[in-house]
């Protein structure tokens, strides 16, 4: 669900790591237990965690890197989502029906990147997913009206899965890999080191 607070965090995944609180990843085997899940960092070299984020009911581990250039940037972002209420803007059967899932995912994605906002959608695809469990799959590729290289724009593709926790379908967990930069700017190792990321996700109880 790419919500407001979502989408906040994934910026702050692709800033630059000259901030307080960020930390190198020193050993991707040391896996992360937080907010009802479990990870892996990711694989491969200069991944920083920065300090997690918690607001409104939303609470998130955040790695980034740099990339190939001041403008290239990649960041990765699993969080926890509570107190959202799918059945009060006509999703009732999203914890019975995937593909209503998928739809209320994909609604959230469009409400919360208008066409005149900062994040201006160019593609955008969300289906049911079971491979992680009762989830949807999603992939969006956005223009980045308002990086701090304006005037230039930046292109963003977000690849991803938001996931029911199996101990309430009132709990999201969303996990969200994000690589921003000019048109061209990519890093090829990118998708083997996503799909690792991904494969490591474990569900934990909730506290």
């Amino acid at each position: 669900m790419r919500t407001v607070i979502s989408g906040f965090v994934i910026l702050f995944a692709l800033t630059g790591c000259a901030m307080f609180g960020v930390t190198p990843v020193k050993d991707s085997t040391d896996r992360i237990e937080a907010y009802g899940f479990s990870i892996l960092p990711p694989p491969g070299k200069d991944w920083k965690r920065r300090p997690d984020v918690h607001m409104k009911g939303s609470d998130f581990v955040v790695l980034g890197k740099k990339g190939s250039s001041r403008t290239h940037t990649i960041g990765i972002t699993v969080g926890r989502h509570e107190g959202f209420d799918p059945a009060a803007i006509g999703f009732a059967e999203y914890a019975k029906n995937p593909d209503v899932f998928a739809a209320y995912v994909k609604n959230s994605v469009q409400n919360s990147n208008p066409p005149e906002g900062r994040m201006r959608i160019l593609e955008l695809s969300v289906v049911p997913d079971t491979k992680r469990g009762y989830c949807a799959k999603e992939y969006a590729k956005f223009e980045d009206h308002g990086s701090p290289f304006k005037p230039k724009i930046l292109i963003q593709e977000d690849s991803g899965y938001v996931c029911l926790h199996p101990d309430s379908s009132r709990v999201l967990i969303e996990m969200i890999s994000s690589e921003r930069g000019l048109p061209g700017e990519s890093d090829p190792s990118l998708p083997d080191v996503r799909e690792k990321f991904f494969d490591s996700f474990q569900f934990r109880p909730l506290r």
